[in-house]
């Protein structure tokens, strides 16, 4: 089967609220984001075994590997990549072409990018690494354990998923329910482990499908399409990074609620220390000094006491 066309592309996202595109990338594409991986794992190896908290660097453990090696020895689970997500090598997958090219047939008008990436270890047999049912809206909804908010319900957000290594069924590739961003935003809530479940069961009102997807591969979806992932149960890590574009909140094409919501994303990443930046069109589009220049101020600016983002 040759490449969807932007009909396609189009079509398929309207109908189940994502679009899977194998061959997006080539996989030299994501070495630059394998390279920042690896060099901060060995710099954490490096500093472990230097105190005496690691008997083994595991340096000759393959990508998938080596982490979940350091973290089996250490007997720990991270939930989350703790080691940073800034850099040109982010800026670069945040802009490039053919990303940009599906964002444009989806989302199309003025789009920013979200530059809060989720870099993904998924280690094998950690149940916290596996996600319940959500939509990725309830987490930019609900900071809170425990209280329940809705601000984009109206709001188009599109996410873009990339695996770094093959996902699988057996490694926890993504799950998603065809057509349930036809639902519209459901109840949910984030609870102490800061996973968000919904609280019906989504199971019984649709079919979910996997979506196994290789490295070169994306999957585009919807704020409000309904899914999750499932434990790893195999040796190595499931690697990926997910990004998210948004209107941008002076566009033209906005009416207000859409408008305050896009001003809620972009105020909620400006108060983490992110700073979105405008991707289409291209005239808009700050160049990486620029845009590295702005976060580093910025986040010198939040490290004042008494700054307040509004």
């Amino acid at each position: 089967m040759g490449p969807l066309r932007d009909q396609d592309i189009k079509d398929r996202y309207r109908r189940d609220g994502y679009v899977v595109v194998a061959g997006l990338f080539d996989d030299a594409d994501l070495n630059p984001m394998r390279d920042f991986i690896k060099d901060k794992i060995d710099r954490y190896a490096c500093d472990q075994y230097a105190e005496g908290d690691l008997s083994s660097l595991h340096e000759t453990e393959p990508f998938e590997r080596r982490y979940a090696a350091i973290c089996k020895e250490q007997g720990i689970l991270p939930r989350d990549w703790t080691f940073g997500s800034f850099g040109p090598e982010f800026y670069d997958l945040y802009v490039n072409p053919d990303v940009l090219r599906i964002i444009n047939v989806i989302l199309s008008g003025e789009v920013s990018v979200l530059t809060n990436p989720s870099l993904r270890t998924k280690l094998p047999d950690s149940p916290i690494a596996a996600f319940p049912w959500h939509q990725d809206s309830h987490y930019f909804d609900m900071r809170e354990v425990g209280k329940q908010e809705k601000h984009t319900a109206d709001l188009h957000i599109v996410t873009v998923w990339v695996p770094l290594v093959s996902a699988t069924v057996e490694n926890g590739c993504c799950w998603v329910i065809p057509g349930s961003h036809h639902w519209g935003l459901l109840d949910g809530i984030r609870g102490e482990d800061r996973n968000v479940r919904i609280e019906q069961d989504v199971e019984a009102l649709a079919n979910p499908v996997p979506v196994p997807l290789d490295p070169g591969g994306a999957l585009f979806f919807s704020n409000l399409c309904v899914h999750a992932s499932k434990p790893n149960r195999t040796r190595g890590c499931r690697w990926s990074i997910d990004f998210r574009y948004f209107p941008t909140p002076t566009g033209a094409a906005l009416d207000d609620r859409q408008r305050r919501a896009a001003q809620f994303v972009e105020n909620e990443a400006l108060r983490g220390g992110d700073v979105p930046f405008p991707v289409l069109p291209t005239k808009k589009r700050p160049g990486w000094p620029k845009w590295e220049t702005a976060v580093i101020e910025h986040r010198a600016r939040l490290s004042k006491p008494g700054l307040s983002i509004r």
